[in-house]
Formats: C-alpha cells, sequence, structure tokens
C-alpha cells in the first residue's frame, strides 16, 4: 500500500516564493485560529502563518514530553527507554491506554502525563529548575515546588511555536546541554511515522481544560539528508473534531515547504 506524507496542490513549483511563505491560508482552509512555522535546516528558510500569534506563549502540554524525556535521562531518572517500567497505580484515568503499566518510550507514544508527572516528581523541582534555567525553553517557568508535576501542563511554563521551532532545530542539531546518547534515545522515540527514506518525528499537545483549549504539534521530517522542522498551535473549542487537525496541518505545511513523502 503506497503510503503518502501529504499531498501537493498542483502547480506548486510553480508558487512565487512570497506565496510559498504564506501559511495563513492553511489555517483558514482547516477552519482553525492557530500559527505554524516551518523552518528549513539546509538554508534557515522560513513559512509561516498566524502572524503575531507566532510568538504568543501558550502552555505546551504533552509536547514537553520532548525536553522532560530528556531530562529524565541524563538525570538517571530512567536509565533506559524500553527496560524499566513504571507500574501504573490503578487509578482509572482520561484514555484506556494510560491505564496500565508504561516504559518511558509507551508513554511518550502514548502520551500517557500520570506517568511524566511521576518521572517529574522524581526529578525534583531544584533540579528540574536548574535544567529549564539552561534550555532556553519558552519562558521557562518551572513554578515552586508544588508546580513540579504541573508546570507544563497548568503553567506557569509557557512557550511560542516559533520557540518551540528553536528548540527542535537545537536538539535535531544535536546541540543542547545533554548527552549525545540522550539526544538520540528522545529522537528515536519521537518518530511518528517513517517510509522509504523518509521519516516524520514529533509529539502532540493538548491542554486540557482552556478557553479553548489549544493543541500542538512540534517536530520534524527529513529525506535525503534534508529536515524541515516543524511548530505549530491551535485554539481546539472542539476538541474531538479537531485533535486530528493537529498532525495534518502540520503535513501540509510541510509538504507546502517542499517536504513531499511517498514510498
Amino acid at each position: 500500500m503506497r503510503l503518502v506524507f501529504a499531498a501537493v496542490i498542483s502547480g506548486l513549483s510553480l508558487m512565487s516564493a512570497a506565496h510559498a511563505q504564506e501559511l495563513d491560508a492553511l489555517l483558514r482552509d482547516a477552519g482553525v485560529t492557530g500559527a505554524v512555522i516551518v523552518h528549513r535546516v539546509s538554508d534557515g528558510r522560513e513559512w509561516t502563518g498566524g502572524g503575531a500569534r507566532l510568538d504568543e506563549r501558550f502552555i505546551p502540554a504533552s509536547t514537553f514530553k520532548i525536553p522532560n524525556s530528556l531530562i529524565i535521562l541524563q538525570t538517571g531518572v530512567a536509565a533506559d527507554p524500553d527496560a524499566e517500567m513504571l507500574v501504573w497505580d490503578g487509578e482509572p484515568r482520561r484514555f484506556e491506554i494510560w491505564n496500565q503499566d508504561q516504559t518511558l518510550r509507551q508513554a511518550f507514544a502514548r502520551s500517557t502525563v500520570w506517568a511524566y508527572q511521576e518521572w517529574a516528581r522524581r526529578v525534583g523541582h531544584d533540579r528540574m529548575a536548574e535544567w529549564m534555567a539552561r534550555l532556553d525553553y519558552g519562558n521557562g517557568g518551572a513554578g515552586g515546588e508544588d508546580d513540579i508535576d504541573r508546570f507544563w501542563l497548568e503553567g506557569p511554563l509557557e512557550i511560542s511555536a516559533r520557540e518551540q521551532a528553536g528548540f527542535l532545530a537545537r536538539l535535531h542539531a544535536r546541540d543542547l546541554p545533554f548527552d549525545a546518547e540522550v539526544m538520540e534515545t528522545v529522537i528515536a522515540m519521537m518518530v511518528v511515522e517513517e517510509g522509504e527514506g523518509w521519516t516524520l518525528r514529533g509529539k502532540t499537545g493538548w491542554r486540557f481544560g482552556g478557553d479553548p483549549d489549544v493543541g500542538w504539534f512540534a517536530g520534524w521530517a527529513e529525506r535525503d539528508g534534508e529536515a524541515w522542522i516543524v511548530a505549530l498551535n491551535i485554539d481546539m473549542p472542539e476538541p474531538a473534531a479537531q485533535t486530528r487537525l493537529r498532525v495534518e496541518i502540520a503535513r501540509r505545511a510541510l509538504a507546502l515547504a517542499g517536504a513531499v513523502f511517498g514510498e
């Protein structure tokens, strides 16, 4: 079965540079309010949509599982993404797939909030705050000791789409203050899908209980030695109908930037 990463509109190669850099129509056609940025690593070219919202900060929700996983592994709270199992406490949670024991890799893929909350408590506030101060990740807000298991879910941590892209670009370049093995491990955990010669990596996020809720996708696509960083956030007043749009819009934005994938 042929795998198609994203459809490219007819005649895309003939679009002017000005139009290629404008992704507002992509958001409008999807019927959402949001911001999206694509950054091509080889030459730094960017495609954007959302205007001033690109620099507006929002709670990162589960996209923070990317830096959180780096910190968890670097501090040794989890020594391995697969071997160490965190035992479920038996308390039913929002999604059935959360209601079981979790490895770090599984919890990342399943976006298991309770597991990352437990690992964050084991990291501890002081170590977490030290790492946040080093990462230049949004406003860096780790809050107080009582916030250790929710600062990325309820605040004070906030980050913009543009800042997400900058953080991801540094991770892609392996230019963060973590051991090389730790960065490679998390980058491997980030695979969303892949085919012959191409890979999409990233993490979705969903800020519950907002007014409205906010959805995220943060990651990058790779093909033939090139990489395109993508970060987006969208308002989700009707989450049941809009959660799927996070990855769909990211794929379309990547396609408009030339990151087209198939078999």
